[in-house]
């Protein structure tokens, strides 16, 4: 057994190597066919350049071999007044390099034909990762207390995480449609002083997942590009919890006495389906086939998130005498991103 295992071993090493070897042997005989091509090139004789490095285009040439022999092609075509196929393998060399610009020795007909075609962004794909600080808003509070006096109030208790993936279509020259998928987690506390004799605090967390469409315009510059973004997002909360502490004032020394603390899900008292408003700008910074970027939004929540149905739930409001009120909420994001480009070329 020792032995057949270690001969699979060997044979596959061997394998490995003959590939290997077949790969350099490849490469070392399209750098030769390509410096045949160029010598033939040279001398006038053309019509069986491209035949000859169609071979390589694929799989032989190094990165810049492959440039070298893509050009060369193209100018074969054009001496040879082929101007549909040079049409055709000048879409090709674009596909390969859209990011190409014009060098001080290419040839003037190539110069000409490149520049006959209009290359722009059409697409591209990326991911997203940040952090956010929430804001919740009452619009009408609830309780067994009096709501019209001891309303109560929210903070936030972040800062949060967001982490998502993007897709755009570009629209036009600086226009943008971008559609996102983002998981974000919200964290903020709700206290309040019940009939002047408790203290009521509460915690809450809350997982979602959101699905923002939204609009961007680039405003013009070089490698750094500046834009803003609005949109609507709309969001399934996927998790909620809430700690729980009500503390009776002691009369001694007017301090609060914790007396009940607890961490539970309460899912089932949020209304899961959410929309919110987006309205946000950023900076991007372009690299190479991509861009990074740098995004600020605030999100504003069009949604109540109390459940009507499930606000009095019986062990909160005897346990706690608390019943959550018609609330939103916002949250202010700040997230990093990095986007992959592909483009599309038309002849003008």
């Amino acid at each position: 057994m020792h032995k057949l295992f270690f001969r699979s071993k060997s044979g596959l090493l061997l394998v490995f190597l003959l590939l290997g070897f077949h790969n350099l042997k490849s490469q070392e005989d399209c750098s030769r066919i390509l410096e045949e091509a160029e010598i033939l090139f040279e001398q006038g004789v053309i019509e069986d350049i491209p035949m000859l490095l169609s071979g390589c285009l694929d799989y032989g040439f190094s990165r810049s071999e492959n440039e070298r022999a893509r050009k060369l092609i193209i100018l074969a075509y054009l001496f040879d007044n082929n101007m549909p196929q040079a049409e055709n393998h000048m879409k090709l060399f674009i596909r390969n390099n859209p990011e190409y610009t014009i060098k001080a020795d290419d040839p003037a007909e190539f110069t000409q034909l490149f520049s006959s075609f209009t290359i722009m962004p059409a697409f591209s794909f990326g991911l997203l990762i940040g952090g956010s600080l929430t804001s919740a808003v009452m619009a009408e509070p609830f309780g067994l207390y009096n709501p019209g006096v001891d309303q109560g109030h929210f903070e936030a208790s972040g800062p949060d995480i967001q982490i998502g993936a993007t897709a755009s279509w570009f629209m036009g020259n600086r226009m943008e449609l971008n559609l996102e998928g983002v998981f974000t987690r919200n964290t903020f506390t709700y206290s309040n002083s019940q009939f002047g004799l408790a203290e009521f605090l509460k915690k809450e967390t809350l997982e979602r997942i959101e699905f923002p469409v939204s609009l961007s315009y680039d405003l013009p510059g070089t490698r750094w590009e500046p834009y803003f973004r609005a949109g609507v997002s709309f969001g399934i909360i996927t998790g909620a919890r809430a700690k729980y502490q009500h503390s009776h004032l002691n009369s001694d020394n007017g301090n609060p006495d914790p007396l009940i603390t607890r961490e539970t899900n309460i899912r089932d008292m949020r209304n899961t389906r959410i929309i919110t408003g987006i309205l946000g700008g950023g900076i991007k910074f372009k690299i190479p086939r991509g861009q990074i970027y740098m995004d600020l939004r605030y999100w504003y929540g069009f949604s109540q998130l109390s459940s009507g149905v499930n606000r009095w739930d019986q062990e909160t409001v005897f346990r706690f005498y608390h019943a959550d009120g018609n609330f939103h909420i916002d949250h202010l994001s700040f997230s990093f991103g990095y986007r992959y480009l592909l483009y599309k070329s038309r002849i003008n």
